[in-house]
């Protein structure tokens, strides 16, 4: 069953790091962390692997700590970390700190797999919280979506204004609806957490060469929820009818 492999995996790789000079501690984050009720066939590895200071670049560069299966792909994505995959197809993506930059990093607690000192509990959980969603700001900023991808529309940047509508705009109306389940994507899980916002999303989301079409419906969808400024509405207006 792929989620006890998932399990096993991330355990396999605790043992792993465990066993090399400067390795603190191994953070499994998201569904492998402390939401492991949520793994199924669809899920992968998501993780921290915390060093002392001056450490973290012997851990990007060489990646023998991870290879406790055989790999199949892997690429550095970020200068902090990789993404790879097992030739048996587990998926993970992965970020190496030391141990002076944790209290800068912004992310969700996770679930301590292995660490070489229970002072280190701390970092389980972030020094830097999300700040609580302002529901007006959210839609402000949708407003100006609308706006500025109806510009793009109209000028024939299409998948510009895509973006900014079908996209960006959806995204604030989803964080201005309430709590998502992740801080950092509103989009995760959403038609299951939230599913009255399903009818809202078949008609926000209708794909490349609609964007007026959904805007006219975001804006709808917001003036019945939130005050819109007459010229900003006024403006909207005439790119929708144009």
């Amino acid at each position: 069953m792929r989620r006890n492999d998932l399990l096993e995996r991330m355990e396999e790789i605790g043992r792993a790091v465990a066993e090399y000079d400067g390795t603190l501690m191994l953070l499994a984050l998201g569904s492998i962390g402390l939401e492991t009720d949520r793994l199924d066939e669809y899920s992968d590895l998501d993780f921290f692997l915390i060093v002392e200071d001056g450490q973290k670049g012997r851990f990007i560069d060489n990646l023998d700590w991870l290879e406790v299966a055989p790999f199949a792909y892997q690429f550095q994505n970020t200068k902090d970390g990789h993404k790879v995959m097992y030739a048996d197809g587990i998926y993970a993506e992965f970020a190496v700190f030391d141990l002076p930059e944790m209290p800068a990093i912004a992310y969700t607690p996770g679930r301590i797999v292995w660490q070489r000192d229970e002072a280190l509990e701390a970092f389980a959980t972030p020094k830097i919280v999300t700040p609580a969603t302002d529901v007006s700001h959210c839609y402000e900023e949708a407003l100006t979506n609308l706006y500025v991808g109806l510009l793009r529309e109209r000028r024939g940047e299409r998948l510009a204004g895509f973006e900014l509508i079908q996209v960006s705009a959806v995204n604030n109306v989803l964080k201005a609806h309430g709590e998502m389940s992740d801080p950092f994507n509103p989009t995760r899980r959403v038609e299951v957490q939230h599913p009255e916002m399903i009818a809202f999303l078949e008609r926000a989301v209708l794909g490349y060469g609609r964007s007026v079409e959904a805007a006219a419906y975001i804006l709808a969808y917001i003036k019945e929820r939130h005050p819109v400024n007459a010229t900003l509405k006024r403006e909207i207006d005439r790119l929708l009818q144009t």
